[in-house]
Formats: C-alpha cells, sequence, structure tokens
C-alpha cells in the first residue's frame, strides 16, 4: 500500500464569532476596554486585516480623545467589511471573508423613459459601486 500525501491550498484559520461578540466599534461587549482587530475577527487577507486594524485603532484614539467613533461611510469596502464582522444578523452562520462586491449595499434601481427598472451588471456594476465608495470615502476623509 502506497501513502500518499497531498499538498494544498486548504488551510484553517481560527477566528471570533465576531457579530456575536463584538460591537460596531470592535469592543468586546462583555469586556469594553478590549477590542480586537485583524484576522482573528473574520476578515480574510492581509489587506482587510491591516484594514480592521486601522478601524480599531482609529476607534480606541476617538475614545481615548472623548469624541465619537467616526464609521466610514456604509458604501466603502471599510464599512462593508465592518458591517460583516460586527452586524448581529449573521452571527447564526458568521463565516470570514475577504471584501468583495456582494458584501456592499446594492446600488439604487434606475428606472427608464418606459418605466422599466434597469439594473447594472457585471463590470459595469462594479464600477458604479467602486465609484460611489471613492466619493463617499473622499467626503468621509475631508470631513475629518
Amino acid at each position: 500500500m502506497q501513502n500518499s500525501l497531498n499538498w494544498g491550498g486548504l488551510h484553517r484559520n481560527t477566528f471570533i464569532n465576531s457579530p456575536r461578540l463584538l460591537d460596531a466599534t470592535l469592543r468586546f461587549k462583555r469586556q469594553e476596554r478590549i477590542r480586537f482587530a485583524g484576522q482573528i475577527t473574520g476578515v480574510e487577507g492581509y489587506l482587510e486585516s491591516a484594514a480592521i486594524g486601522l478601524l480599531a485603532g482609529m476607534f480606541f484614539s476617538n475614545e481615548i480623545l472623548g469624541s465619537e467613533p467616526q464609521i466610514p461611510p456604509k458604501n466603502t469596502a471599510l464599512a462593508s467589511l465592518l458591517s460583516h464582522i460586527t452586524n448581529a444578523e449573521h452571527q447564526d452562520n458568521f463565516q470570514p471573508t475577504n471584501i468583495n462586491f456582494g458584501l456592499f449595499p446594492e446600488l439604487p434601481n434606475k428606472i427608464n423613459h418606459k418605466g422599466k427598472t434597469l439594473r447594472l451588471k457585471g463590470t459595469e456594476k462594479k464600477k458604479a459601486l467602486s465609484e460611489r465608495a471613492l466619493n463617499d470615502l473622499n467626503a468621509w476623509i475631508n470631513s475629518n
């Protein structure tokens, strides 16, 4: 009998059930002095982990300075990731994810001159989501 070894890309990440355990500013609900960041929160990828770390740091800074948390605009990638890991609706089936356009809020429907609903798809939809996110992010940065 020959032993076989499979080398593969399958890996296991350890993560907490963030929607159940964390508030909207990444604080542990049971001990608000503790914040979580990075991959343990249920984001996958280096950029995503760094983004959640950035938000955790910003929220902590807001707290130390006695100011309101500066939550990013809901249409941005930052807010979409944050919502995925802190929205209580996800707590029963929470799984880690990378950022993807499926996490972004839907675009409003457009109605053509015949009254028919038009929905953007594919590249056009991704471009529209990206443009909306960049506009909202720039406005948020300039307001802080």
